[in-house]
């Protein structure tokens, strides 16, 4: 009786987790405080689950989260070395023990129907927020307000702008994908509706130049799919003409590309007065790389970063970011080349275990999800950022889990 009760038990929270893997999917684009609580439920259907000693095999099996476990390993041993406060450094582990969510998702063998139903609760986010941002741009309100930096002229919601960009660019990739996988007509030309406004909403209303970048590099991995290396050369003709155009046309594009072209020829390292946020941030990679430069091989230990970074600029007077914005620069700065290197490695297995999808439409996307955040790195610590975080953490957990990738996508 007691080992038919604690069956159902395990057999409920297992089910339960995948319903949660389909809430976060649909929170994560729009809702912070629902993305902490549906964590916390996850973390507690993993425990209640059992069958550890299988769970155990699914995570020592799978590359991606013995890359994972390696990688956050690493981060948790340079706690013990470098300048920040007992704090800081708890703080530090803190914004990556996320990552772990990738090796519980894996464990639990997630199947291919919760990963299909949480990618749908995705799409249903993100057609939400395009909804709100084309009514916002027109000179209608959200019924919350509009967050902190959003308005008519940059009708981000929910999130900040770059992070609505980027999530705006997978979204674009995701409902292309959903167009050309299904079978019905009007479904088929309402989901590619949906990518061509997505993309609008990216170049045209919102103002994050992330997201200009991750959905080029999206553009190239589905030219790269469908033509092969040749494509690579297609898209990027794709890209100057669509990118010419979108210049010529929105105001708002191009003074964010002025604005960048003008902060990376005007900065000068000797000068110490920086007023764009281009300039900061070449002085933010510029005093990085110097830290990196001399404690190149274990780094300035995790959370150590803003004390290296106030020690090192403390007598010009400079202000102290939180991070670099640049998530690979952040890595070797805290943990040193070895960091980066265990970084570098994730995303190669989790590109190899992309080969293992039972389809094409489910290879490009998990491949998507690497390229969005591995840009994405570029440009913002992304493995830091709530949002974007929990997207790469869910959906890499989802698409390299337990039942292999295998199955045909359906919408």
């Amino acid at each position: 009786m007691v080992n038919v009760s604690l069956e159902r038990l395990q057999f409920e929270a297992r089910r339960a987790a995948g319903w949660t893997t389909t809430a976060l999917g649909f929170t994560i684009p729009i809702w912070v405080v629902a993305d902490s609580i549906l964590i916390v439920l996850l973390v507690i259907c993993w425990f209640a689950g059992g069958a550890w000693k299988e769970r155990l095999r699914r995570i020592t099996t799978n590359p991606v989260a013995v890359s994972v476990l390696l990688l956050f390993g690493w981060l948790l041993l340079g706690t013990l070395w470098g300048g920040g406060s007992a704090q800081e450094r708890a703080l530090g582990i803190k914004k990556y023990a996320d990552l772990l969510i990738i090796p519980v998702l894996i464990s639990m063998a997630m199947t291919v129907q919760e990963r299909n139903r949480a990618l749908v609760a995705l799409a249903a986010a993100l057609l939400l927020t395009l909804f709100l941002s084309f009514g916002l741009s027109v000179g209608g309100s959200l019924p919350l307000g509009e967050p902190t930096g959003c308005s008519q002229l940059n009708s981000c919601v929910f999130k900040k702008h770059t992070t609505h960009n980027v999530m705006m660019a997978f979204g674009a990739l995701l409902f292309a994908v959903f167009s050309w996988k299904s079978h019905d007509r009007w479904m088929r030309w309402g989901w590619g509706g949906a990518a061509v406004l997505a993309v609008s909403n990216v170049f045209l209303m919102v103002q994050g130049r992330t997201g200009y970048v991750v959905l080029a590099g999206l553009a190239m991995l589905v030219f790269h799919v469908r033509f092969g290396w040749r494509g690579m050369l297609a898209a990027l003709m794709v890209l100057c003409v669509v990118f010419s155009s979108v210049y010529q046309v929105s105001s708002s594009f191009r003074q964010r590309v002025d604005v960048t072209t003008a902060g990376i020829t005007q900065w000068n390292p000797k000068v110490a007065v920086v007023e764009d946020s281009i300039g900061w941030r070449l002085e933010y990679a510029y005093h990085t790389a110097k830290i990196i430069q001399d404690h190149p091989l274990v780094g300035v230990g995790t959370g150590g970063y803003v004390q290296a970074y106030r020690t090192r600029t403390e007598q010009a007077g400079l202000d102290v970011p939180p991070h670099p914005h640049n998530q690979y620069l952040f890595i070797m700065a805290q943990v040193g080349i070895g960091g980066l290197g265990l970084l570098l490695w994730l995303f190669v297995q989790q590109w190899r275990m992309t080969t293992l999808a039972g389809d094409t439409a489910t290879g490009l996307l998990a491949r998507g999800v690497i390229v969005a955040i591995a840009v994405t790195c570029f440009f913002q610590p992304a493995l830091n950022d709530h949002t974007e975080k929990l997207f790469y953490c869910l959906f890499s957990g989802l698409m390299c889990s337990g039942n292999d990738l295998q199955g045909e996508t359906k919408t």
